[in-house]
């Protein structure tokens, strides 16, 4: 994956100082996000947030089921730090 910088978006006057995340993904992910989120209670933009936040990290900041779906990363990458 190329190297991008992260720019921070701008948040939505509408909307609490949240921010727009719009990934696009198969039909089915989309519709399992929303049987979830609907089993949850809470809007798909909730409960997709939960999950990042509950993300397990490596010791480089990469999710510790990573290398189980996209395989081994390539090169070596600096810690991430926070």
């Amino acid at each position: 994956m190329r190297e991008r910088e992260y720019v921070p978006p701008a948040a939505d006057p509408k909307s609490k100082s949240l921010v727009r995340l719009a990934p696009l993904v198969p039909p089915e992910v989309h519709a399992r996000v929303y049987a979830n989120a609907r089993a949850s209670g809470v809007s798909m933009g909730k409960y997709i947030a939960e999950l990042i936040m509950r993300d397990q990290l490596d010791e480089n900041g990469r999710p510790v089921w990573a290398d189980d779906a996209f395989g081994p990363q390539e090169g070596e990458k600096l810690p991430m730090t926070g």
